[in-house]
């Protein structure tokens, strides 16, 4: 059996996000909102995607935007953009922060994101020390 065979029909990433879509859009419906509408299209733009990705002649680019890596170097690559979007996350964090508690109640819901992105970035940043 060949190791292409072997794998799944998507990215573990990408089965938990069209899956949290396409829940979102099954539950939105049942709560008759139209916004089920456009959870549906994100779940089903992903999967499609995702899937187009996955074609044997897919361009690097392709994969690592689709989160559908086929070895260590989109993985890489994959990291080091994921790194920016880190960086640009916390900073936007920051902002939506500062704004919130400007201008709503809600401004917990805002403490709480950024506590758990800088969670996580300080997990992966040791994480990414021992490694070397």
């Amino acid at each position: 059996m060949s190791k292409s065979s072997k794998r799944l029909p998507l990215s573990i990433t990408n089965i938990v996000l069209v899956s949290t879509f396409l829940a979102g859009a099954v539950v939105t419906a049942i709560l008759h909102s139209w916004l089920a509408a456009p959870l549906a299209a994100l779940g089903v733009g992903g999967l499609l995607a995702a899937l187009y990705a996955r074609r044997v002649g897919a361009r690097d680019i392709t994969r690592i935007n689709a989160i559908e890596y086929r070895d260590e170097r989109d993985r890489t690559l994959a990291r080091e953009g994921f790194a920016v979007v880190g960086a640009v996350a916390l900073g936007l964090t920051v902002l939506e922060l500062v704004l919130a508690v400007a201008l709503t109640d809600y401004y917990w819901i805002v403490c709480v994101q950024l506590i758990i992105l800088c969670v996580a970035w300080g997990v992966a940043n040791s994480i990414a020390v021992r490694k070397g």
